[in-house]
């Protein structure tokens, strides 16, 4: 006795609606994995982004505590910023470091050295914060010499790869003049 093959009649579809299925989710777990994967990368870069700013204003903060130890005479500061020295609070009130535009950054403070990775050339500013004295004053001749320490406030700004990531960053610095 020969079987005869099942008609296609009696077979509903199930197979093919569940492939379907498994096909739809496959491609749905696919998109979440290429949209997860995008955002991860662009938090990479952003964070590299600011890690190229923030190593831009380490190097001004170090640009400026370096030119301040060199320095053998003391700079008088001003209002102007003479001699690139700034009096504290001159420059503005509150926030003013973060709040000043790049023009303002430019024509106020001084340049550091650059590489290729910045949007723009790392740049700081010195303020004399106080002078502490130690001891007595000497007269020596026709002046006083003063002995003490001089604490210096330095901010510095750093661009990562676009002009929209910047990094301000403070130190104090401590000198004597002898």
């Amino acid at each position: 006795m020969m079987m005869t093959p099942p008609l296609h009649s009696n077979q509903q579809g199930v197979t093919l609606a569940v492939t379907l299925i498994f096909l739809f989710v496959l491609f749905i777990v696919g998109v979440s994995a290429v949209k997860t994967s995008l955002v991860e990368e662009k938090m990479t870069a952003n964070l590299r982004d600011r890690h190229i700013a923030f190593e831009a204003g380490e190097s001004a903060l170090k640009t400026a505590e370096n030119w301040l130890d060199a320095m053998l005479d003391y700079p008088t500061p001003s209002s102007a910023g003479t001699y690139d020295m700034w009096l504290l609070g001159t420059l503005g009130s509150g926030k003013w470091w973060k709040t000043n535009t790049a023009e303002w950054w430019v024509d106020k403070s001084t340049a550091s050295d650059t590489n290729s990775m910045q949007y723009a050339a790392p740049r700081y500013l010195v303020e004399e914060r106080a002078f502490v004295q130690s001891g007595e004053n000497l007269i020596i001749g026709s002046g006083e010499n003063k002995q003490g320490k001089y604490y210096y406030q330095v901010t510095s700004r750093g661009h990562g790869g676009s002009a929209d990531t910047k990094v301000h960053l403070r130190s104090t610095f401590i000198k004597r003049f002898d």
